[in-house]
């Protein structure tokens, strides 16, 4: 019965979340995430605001963006982002680019890729996953 209502907290929590990001009051998400944190602890509240964070990549891609690009530096968010690098550069060797050749992560936390592998990115992906990458992806000429 513990974990039934673990995850009910937790799901209405995201739910929270989502609405709170919605509002995109950068304020009231900080105070909701103050006081998650108090409540929940760090580790969990940085698990619902990532689910928060997905759940808007495959709902509100305007208030995914926003809040990625608000709360760059907060845990969750830096968490997504790498996961994206990460999930990015797998699918594109997985297609047959070359590290490298075709694609490349500078030092801000964006891929590098050519035409050829945006379009081909694209046509292999979820559109949740490219609202993502779309934030870190630069397509050089």
């Amino acid at each position: 019965m513990y974990n039934i209502d673990r995850t009910e907290e937790f799901d209405s929590s995201v739910a929270l979340l989502v609405d709170i990001f919605k509002l995109k009051n950068k304020a009231l998400v900080e105070s909701c995430r103050k006081t998650f944190i108090a409540l929940f602890g760090s580790d969990c509240t940085t698990d619902m605001m990532t689910a928060a964070v997905f759940q808007l990549a495959a709902t509100d891609s305007d208030t995914c963006h926003w809040a990625l690009h608000t709360f760059y530096e907060l845990d969750a968010c830096l968490q997504l982002i790498e996961g994206a690098i990460k999930f990015a550069i797998q699918k594109l060797i997985e297609l047959g680019f070359v590290l490298g050749k075709d694609f490349s992560a500078n030092a801000n936390g964006e891929i590098l890729l050519n035409r050829a592998a945006k379009i081909s990115l694209l046509k292999n992906i979820s559109d949740a996953d490219w609202n993502f990458l779309k934030e870190i992806l630069q397509v050089v000429e």
